[in-house]
């Protein structure tokens, strides 16, 4: 690969794996994207100096790897990028660990530039780090390629799962079904928040029948939560593979937010993900949703319900719209633009003291 200017650039993260988005959409996908711009840029060399790189990019990690990673790069003159894509401080409340908190906060100020998926998510983390003022800047998640996953073959189990996913939607014909995925944390997000959002689908299963599926890998909180519902429900493991597959079983993404200091600096990506699929959205507003206002469903759950119910045709026109807005400001090229421009910048200033 020819580097653009000389300049070569890598990532650091605690694992690559596929199966989490944030490796997905912030790490893989934009080492990609920025190598089909023309930028040197892969994974950290995790056995070597990292001698000859411009800069290094830290996602998401906290540990003695990236601390190991952080200290090679600053022995090597490389600049260093902090990449944060939630609110790990949020985080640490929930889990009463103030020191995870310190480590976190020492972390981002060693760095030059620390990016992050919103604005808000960018003013959480100066709350709890000050000293960052002036390094915070935005990178939009990439969108999800639903497409390059359902491509993916499936085992045996996820074909049976799928199938079994089927069969209970049929079982239900000319009903709206819906969809709820995500992970769970406790006390802020989750399949144990689902309180509210089941009270909106029952009031409107008086007059339509509704299903709901939940995906994820949480079949706990699933059967604590599923008998008091009150509409017929439906478990399905997440995977990498059927996830795409399952998804499009569906004609509504429900996406109800509990407003926290976590959740408010959340990106737009599930419900991108949803739309992207085909599906409409029903959600909580928050302020990254609000762009999506002309194209779905926010804070107005019955009415939504019954658009997506009784109009799913004349629907397709503003979820076209809003694929179309997505692709022009989550697209492969935008996102690997906003990514050179971060790199341009760290390249051009001196390391953080």
């Amino acid at each position: 690969m020819t580097a653009i200017n000389g300049r070569r650039f890598a990532f650091y993260a605690k694992r690559y794996s596929k199966k989490k988005a944030s490796i997905r959409l912030r790490v893989l996908e934009p080492i990609l994207a920025l190598r089909e711009a023309g930028v040197d840029v892969g994974r950290y060399p995790r056995l070597k100096s990292p001698d000859g790189y411009d800069a290094v990019i830290i996602s998401k990690a906290f540990g003695r790897g990236a601390r190991k990673a952080i200290k090679a790069a600053r022995q090597a003159g490389c600049g260093l990028i902090f990449d944060i894509c939630d609110n790990r401080f949020a985080n640490n409340r929930v889990k009463n660990a103030p020191h995870h908190g310190q480590r976190t906060s020492s972390l981002l100020s060693q760095a030059d530039l620390v990016t992050v998926p919103t604005e808000r998510m960018g003013q959480l983390l100066l709350a709890s780090t000050p000293q960052i003022a002036g390094r915070v800047r935005v990178v939009p998640d990439m969108l999800e390629d639903l497409s390059s996953l359902g491509t993916l073959r499936l085992s045996l189990i996820e074909r049976h799962r799928l199938s079994r996913l089927r069969a209970f939607l049929a079982a239900h014909p000319g009903t709206l079904h819906c969809v709820w995925f995500g992970n769970n944390m406790a006390g802020v997000s989750g399949v144990g928040l689902l309180d509210d959002a089941m009270a909106q689908l029952r009031a409107f299963a008086a007059d339509h029948p509704v299903t709901l599926t939940i995906i994820n890998n949480q079949p706990k909180s699933y059967r604590a939560a599923a008998p008091g519902w009150g509409i017929p429900s439906f478990f399905m493991p997440w995977s990498l593979a059927s996830f795409p597959l399952a998804l499009r079983q569906h004609r509504v993404a429900i996406i109800p937010v509990a407003r926290n200091d976590y959740t408010l600096g959340k990106s737009i990506n599930r419900p991108a993900t949803a739309i992207m699929a085909g599906l409409g959205v029903i959600a909580d507003s928050i302020e990254s949703y609000e762009e999506l206002r002309p194209f779905i469903a926010l804070d107005d759950w019955q009415a939504g319900l019954a658009r997506y119910a009784h109009g799913w045709e004349s629907e397709q026109p503003l979820l076209a719209q809003a694929r179309d807005h997505l692709d022009r400001h989550y697209g492969r090229r935008h996102v690997a633009e906003c990514w050179r421009a971060v790199l341009d910048e760290v390249s051009a200033r001196p390391p953080a003291p």
